[in-house]
């Protein structure tokens, strides 16, 4: 009987341990949902922003919006570029966030015939067309950057050019602030 005991008391103790454990997770969990704190445990950081980056958002003095083009819509979506956006979106988190007041990011879902479209087209950010030699429909993935009169666009967000992402956009911004040629 001792024996049988024990086994009780050792199997009560494990999942009393387990479902501890479990209401801690959910606890903390619920605790830090609603602040704004992330953690980069990458090698190289990759989903935290350089300390270049954070400088010039901090250094914005005229209000600068990007606005992302994505055809979230298409049922042809290559997964590499749904993936690829989702990142982009990840990204673009961390510029609001670091930029404050005077950036402002606008989502919009190119479709056909809408003025999402049109927006992308007057900004220069071009569909690419899939499917079999080029007649399916056309995906946007793109990015327009604009500060007073200047517009910068990012025509196509390569999945190629991943590695320089948070540069290409950077730049941009960087551009459209500073209009004035070098001398």
């Amino acid at each position: 009987m001792s024996t049988e005991k024990k086994t009780f008391d050792t199997y009560l103790y494990g999942v009393v341990g387990v479902v501890g454990v479990l209401v801690a997770v959910v606890a903390v969990n619920l605790l830090l949902s609603g602040s704004s704190v992330r953690v980069d445990c990458t090698e190289e950081d990759l989903y935290t922003l350089t300390p270049a980056t954070r400088q010039i958002l901090k250094e914005l003095d005229t209000p600068v919006t990007l606005r992302f083009y994505f055809s979230k819509d298409v049922p042809q979506m290559p997964p590499q570029l749904t993936t690829y956006a989702a990142r982009v979106q990840d990204l673009l988190k961390e510029y609001e966030q670091a930029g404050g007041d005077n950036l402002e990011v606008v989502r919009l879902n190119p479709t056909p015939d809408s003025d999402a479209e049109d927006s992308a087209n007057l900004d220069g950010v071009a569909g690419q067309a899939i499917g079999a030699f080029g007649t399916g429909d056309m995906v946007y993935l793109g990015l327009a950057v604009t500060c007073l009169d200047a517009t910068v666009a990012l025509p196509f967000l390569s999945p190629d050019r991943q590695d320089l992402l948070e540069y290409d956009i950077t730049r941009a911004i960087y551009r459209v602030q500073h209009t004035e040629k070098a001398k």
